[in-house]
């Protein structure tokens, strides 16, 4: 009995071990793919598909080629703050794309992604063609990484 209550003692002390994704330090040459780093190429993939849908559905007036980018923070809670728009189209179409993203709350972030916050750059525009491409990379002049969603819509 002695041991089984040490055991059990040993199992409530011990802390819990979960997989973990790190991503690849700067300078090494590596890229994440959506082999390599499942759980945030997931979490990117699943914002992007609800972002699309609010991109879609948003009447507004648009042109083709065009397209405006936004920077923001989204914390571990899937709250957005720090939004700064990095490229510009106009301020009617810019207004439009920054409420777009305002209106897509993202989730909170899933097991395994082991950051407190993510630095997202989100691309919407119009092109001749359609397509959803997002990437992890660098911030010039950060030690951030940057998780881009770029969205295009056919006009």
């Amino acid at each position: 009995m002695k041991k089984i209550l040490i055991l059990l003692l040993i199992i409530l002390l011990t802390p819990k071990i979960g997989f973990s994704e790190e991503l690849y330090p700067r300078g090494t040459g590596k890229s994440e793919t959506k082999e390599t780093h499942p759980i945030y190429f997931g979490y990117m993939e699943d914002y992007a598909k609800e972002l699309r849908k609010a991109f879609e559905n948003k009447r507004m007036f648009a042109l083709c080629h065009w397209g405006t980018s936004y920077d923001i923070v989204v914390t571990r809670e899937g709250d957005i703050k720090d939004v700064k728009i990095s490229t510009m189209q106009n301020n009617y179409f810019d207004k439009k794309v920054k409420e777009i993203i305002l209106s897509v709350k993202p989730l909170p972030f899933r097991e395994g992604m082991n950051l407190d916050y993510m630095r997202f750059s989100i691309y919407l525009g119009y092109e001749n063609f359609e397509d959803i491409h997002f990437s992890i990379g660098a911030f010039p002049r950060s030690p951030d990484n940057c998780f881009t969603v770029h969205i295009t819509l056919k006009k």
